[in-house]
């Protein structure tokens, strides 16, 4: 009967032991992750719920500004600032998400500077419950709000469609209030998303 080797027998079990150590690092979750896990499972589903919710554009709000809500000045997501157009200056605030981007801007009273009038979102990235974002149709809208009423105006000639308190204007220009929507074609898309009242 031959005999194994014993430098054979060596080999073999730091080959088996690298195996195992391998295996042991596969299965390794990140310190990070588990930290990430168990600060998120410690939110109650209700929290988790909230903070998926505020990214959803409402017909009282957004990210938890609320349309006749107090304005926090001091809030880490709003930076004071003027918006212009062909009506004039605008004192109110750029709406900043978690990163510092400008996702919309909030206009106060024009008698109450420190409450919420109007909440404008100009970031692709946040939509209603429906699913209508920046860069839907015309025809998404009528699919999703078959009553929705569309306006022009004179003055900025901005066509406008609205339904409750949400106000989606659209990229194409009316000069006249009332308009052909026959004309509006259906792949005509959305610009900017407005909140008010």
């Amino acid at each position: 009967m031959k005999k194994i080797c014993p430098l054979f027998i060596i080999i073999a079990l730091i080959v088996l032991s690298s195996c195992k150590d391998t295996e042991k690092e596969k299965n390794t979750i990140p310190v990070e992750k588990i930290e990430s896990d168990i600060s998120n499972n410690n939110k109650s589903p209700d929290v988790q719920t909230r903070d998926t919710n505020r990214f959803i554009i409402s017909e009282d709000g957004f990210m938890g500004f609320k349309i006749g809500g107090e304005i926090d000045s001091k809030s880490k997501y709003l930076k004071k600032s003027v918006q212009k157009n062909g009506e004039g200056s605008f004192n109110g605030y750029i709406l900043l998400n978690d990163n510092g981007d400008e996702i919309g801007f909030i206009f106060p009273k024009y008698d109450n500077k420190k409450i919420i009038n109007m909440i404008e979102i100009s970031s692709s990235k946040y939509k209603t419950k429906e699913g209508i974002s920046i860069g839907s149709t015309y025809q998404d809208l009528k699919n999703h709000y078959p009553n929705i009423e569309t306006h022009g105006s004179e003055i900025e000639s901005r066509t406008t469609s609205k339904t409750g308190n949400l106000s989606f204007l659209l990229d194409i220009a009316f000069n006249t209030y009332e308009i052909d929507e026959s004309k509006i074609k259906p792949l005509t898309k959305i610009k900017k998303i407005t909140i008010s009242n």
